[in-house]
């Protein structure tokens, strides 16, 4: 289903600490199978992913739709989150690096991908979801409670969007979780407009972790981005995104400049080419900033 292939140059510079780094090579590999019963669907991917140091490769995605009818959907099994403006997958992204992340590292606790049940109702111009799952922010998965020796956690996942029409698209979403070792809950709300070639879109994040065994972690988030498809094939992005992150008293402040380009080769080869310049501050004692170069080509199939 999906092949990427990555270039990427970084520099970095902490308080004059200079670093830089290179790599090139197959990034992901990811193979879909899509099963088709009439009211009964499935899908199953399986990933690669270098560098992958939590050992997560494998089973990305598995889960069964059942379709009552009228655009309600009851899923079960392991899916992805419906919170957050940017896609989990490359295919699905304007640029090639996420909003939330900096120098390849995900700045957010909330996970992509959870288990549980979820029902979804979908219309012309609405969409409404909930889903009970066993985490939404990686603490004490796979249990959905119980009194079993070890920590347990379960989670509520809500999200909602509707179609005001003449381009504007508004999405509300949250998640919720009860876990032993804290609660923690997480708010997302976004905004598109999208005219001719033009598409705009506003989103913003608060995020609330607490841990009987560590610091309180308060995260919140935000992005501005606007995509000009100048042809049928090649489509140029910018995006500015900030992070500001509290812990035990630490204010951390970092803000990302994103200009990418995307050109279709082919029906199902693209070119992302992308400079992100990363700004950083820690409790305004020191700064840093990082500058990535990356060429990535995704190839579908």
């Amino acid at each position: 289903r999906l092949c990427r292939f990555l270039l990427l140059h970084s520099q970095a510079d902490i308080e004059g600490f200079k670093e830089s780094d290179n790599s090139f090579g197959i990034d992901q590999v990811e193979i879909s199978w899509l099963f088709n019963f009439d009211a009964v669907t499935a899908q199953i991917d399986l990933e690669y992913e270098d560098g992958d140091e939590d050992n997560e490769d494998g089973v990305e995605q598995a889960f069964v739709n059942y379709a009552l009818g009228n655009g309600d959907v009851i899923t079960a099994g392991r899916y992805a989150s419906m919170l957050g403006f940017e896609a989990y997958e490359p295919t699905g992204l304007y640029q090639y690096s996420t909003a939330y992340s900096l120098d390849g590292t995900a700045i957010t606790l909330a996970s992509q991908y959870v288990q549980g049940v979820k029902y979804t109702r979908s219309t012309d111009t609405t969409f409404f979801g909930i889903s009970l799952q066993d985490q939404a922010f990686g603490n004490d998965g796979d249990r959905l409670g119980g009194d079993v020796e070890g920590d347990s956690s379960y989670a509520v996942e809500v999200a909602g969007s509707i179609d005001l029409g003449n381009g504007f698209t508004v999405f509300a979403g949250g998640a919720f979780e009860d876990a032993d070792s804290g609660d923690n809950q997480l708010l997302n709300v976004y905004v598109t407009y999208e005219t001719g070639a033009w598409l705009f879109a506003a989103e913003l994040n608060l995020e609330e972790n607490e841990s009987e065994f560590a610091a309180d972690l308060d995260i919140n988030s935000g992005l501005l981005m606007a995509n000009y498809a100048y042809s049928d094939v090649a489509s140029v992005t910018a995006r500015i995104s900030m992070i500001e992150i509290e812990i035990d008293g630490v204010d951390l402040d970092f803000t990302k400049y994103t200009v990418a380009h995307n050109y279709a080769l082919s029906d199902n080869l693209l070119l992302v080419t992308e400079v992100s310049y990363d700004d950083g501050e820690f409790d305004g004692d020191f700064d840093g900033d990082n500058l990535t170069f990356a060429a990535e080509l995704l190839f579908s199939f």
